[in-house]
């Protein structure tokens, strides 16, 4: 589902002014990395603006010293948590810009049944 270029800004306006700056590139995995760069693709739907708003809450977590960066790549059960957490933030943060939720649900079920698949979390 598309949703508009102003609503997408919004979220991109939001970790701008967290110091975050976000890069465009279609060709890269949705990510943060901890110089505070969040990579995305430029397309507006409201898949692409949960995946923002889930890195955004990494970047909440990040810059209230609340995400081990080292842990979240080595330790399983601490990167769960992590992920959840950024979900938490994300959704807070989708409610407070007024975009739609109307397949939260259903997109976030996906993206954490990759962590429960694991051998580490099991």
């Amino acid at each position: 589902m598309m949703i508009s270029r102003e609503r997408f800004m919004k979220v991109v306006s939001f970790a701008e002014e967290l110091g975050c700056k976000v890069v465009y590139d279609s060709t890269k995995k949705i990510s943060f990395n901890t110089k505070m760069y969040i990579t995305i693709p430029y397309h507006f739907s409201l898949e692409n603006t949960y995946a923002l708003a889930h890195e955004i809450g990494h970047v909440i977590d990040f810059v209230n010293g609340e995400l081990n960066h080292d842990k979240w790549l080595h330790d399983w059960s601490y990167r769960v948590n992590a992920e959840m957490s950024a979900w938490v933030h994300a959704y807070k943060l989708l409610e407070n810009l007024d975009i739609p939720l109307h397949n939260w649900q259903t997109h976030v079920n996906a993206k954490l049944a990759n962590y429960f698949i694991l051998p580490e979390v099991i």
